[in-house]
């Protein structure tokens, strides 16, 4: 049943996420400005980027198990308060060293968000309405990744670095009012509050070891290094699985993990978010380097898919929410893999057919992301919800991560005379381009045969 203050909470929750995506889209423009600033090397400044992304993807779990324990709208208010504050916090460091750590700060903070924020919904929103409140969600995630560079540029240009890592403090604002719209009722607590603190050391050591690993294959490609911190990640994350398989009380009911639909979806999801990131990190770079648009044109190539996934994500979210998340992952999967062909064919051509492939891409992306949510928040038991979304929304940010990494490896191991693996003539630097959205294409194929395992209607819940 539909909570009472569910729609303002909705909107509470929507006005967080854009304030985070912008912020996450902004930053990337001002670390160069960083460096300059501190006089310190890409080595240095970039930092600030790896250990975000550290702290955020070993909290998206924990956060969502510690909701559980002591209350959601608890603890998404604590994340939001040190998300604005670590913000400003950040743009008043007077040395990289502490910028650095501040971010990590931050990054904990900002991993609260999104896995409450969709924890809050799943419990917030009947069935029937569930798809359709994330899709709201993700639509203005495309609002907001799509104007993010450009609220971006002006405050860089017009007030500095230090600016655009306070421009997420504005959030601070949004506080009071999720204070008063969230209901009191999203702090019911789970029966077991205990806390496995060596179950999360090792989930957390192992996602960290990941993470780094991808920012190693990116910068030095399959090294020594890339390959023993992997083989550790790995290493710890199966020491996670068998820890919780003999412990009374795991960070994760080992069910979860057992479950073929819950690993099917989250796979799908990290699948799908690799090909995402890979894409939208590629197609920029090409489009300046090989097409060489200014960034207000490369941003307007970009546009169609910021608006499919805008106007699209409710629609396929409702269509999750009525026929199960199957059918409307198999269409977005579709239509995520035409998109990438079709940038494929028109990297380092013509842009307006790399438009049409955004246009497509996004019609893809929207038509997993919402549904694989509603799923996950469907057949996770309601006294686990916080931790069942965390892990999902881990190994979704772990998908984002590796194709990050697999898209620039993809073009880095490539000569630069490279031939169109489509065989298209007078690409020129731009055949590595297609060739590595052809990489990241796989990627969505593999997430393709992994469809007949995803939910469908009425699908059952996960026994404890």
């Amino acid at each position: 049943m539909q909570s009472k203050g569910s729609k303002s909470a909705l909107i509470i929750f929507s006005t967080v996420v854009f304030f985070a995506v912008v912020n996450g889209t902004m930053i990337n423009l001002a670390l160069p400005f960083v460096g300059r600033d501190f006089g310190v090397t890409e080595g240095t400044y970039g930092w600030i980027s790896t250990v975000y992304a550290l702290t955020f993807g070993i909290f998206s779990a924990i956060n969502g198990r510690i909701g559980d324990i002591v209350g959601m709208r608890r603890l998404y208010l604590s994340g939001l308060a040190v998300f604005g504050i670590g913000a400003i916090a950040v743009a008043l460091s007077p040395t990289i060293e502490v910028a650095i750590i501040l971010r990590a700060f931050h990054g904990a903070g900002a991993a609260a968000l999104p896995v409450l924020g969709s924890s809050m919904i799943a419990r917030l929103f009947s069935p029937a309405k569930r798809g359709w409140a994330m899709g709201i969600i993700l639509s203005v995630v495309g609002v907001a990744a799509s104007i993010g560079p450009f609220i971006g540029g002006i405050v860089l240009q017009n007030l500095g670095w230090r600016a655009v890592f306070a421009f997420a403090g504005l959030s601070l604002f949004v506080w009071p009012l999720a204070y008063r719209a969230i209901p009191k009722t999203m702090d019911t607590r789970s029966k077991d509050t205990t806390f496995d603190f060596l179950g999360a050391l090792l989930m957390g050591s192992g996602v960290s070891a990941l993470i780094y690993s991808f920012q190693i294959l990116k910068n030095e490609g399959a090294s020594l290094s890339f390959l023993i911190v992997v083989g550790g990640g790995f290493t710890l994350l199966a020491s996670f699985w068998i820890w919780i398989n003999r412990t009374k009380t795991p960070f994760a009911p080992p069910q979860i993990l057992r479950n073929k639909q819950y690993l099917a979806t989250s796979f799908v999801a990290f699948l799908s978010n690799a090909t995402r990131f890979g894409t939208i990190i590629l197609v920029p770079i090409f489009l300046t380097e090989v097409n060489h648009l200014a960034p207000i044109w490369t941003g307007v190539v970009l546009v169609p898919g910021a608006i499919a996934i805008a106007f699209l994500s409710p629609k396929f979210g409702k269509m999750g929410s009525e026929k199960g998340a199957h059918y409307p992952i198999f269409i977005g999967t579709i239509f995520l893999i035409i998109g990438n062909l079709v940038t494929a064919f028109y990297a380092g051509g013509n842009p307006i057919g790399v438009a049409v492939g955004m246009g497509l891409y996004g019609i893809g992306f929207s038509g997993i992301q919402s549904p694989s949510v509603t799923a996950i928040s469907l057949i996770v038991p309601k006294e686990i919800t916080g931790v069942g979304v965390g892990i999902f929304m881990m190994i979704f940010f772990i998908g984002g991560a590796f194709g990050v990494a697999t898209s620039i490896t993809a073009v880095e191991l490539q000569a630069i005379d490279a031939i169109s693996w489509l065989g298209i003539q007078g690409l020129g630097d731009g055949a590595r381009y297609s060739n590595a959205m052809l990489v990241l294409t796989g990627l969505a194929f593999l997430g393709l045969s992994l469809n007949p395992l995803i939910p469908r209607k009425g699908a059952a819940q996960i026994v404890l």
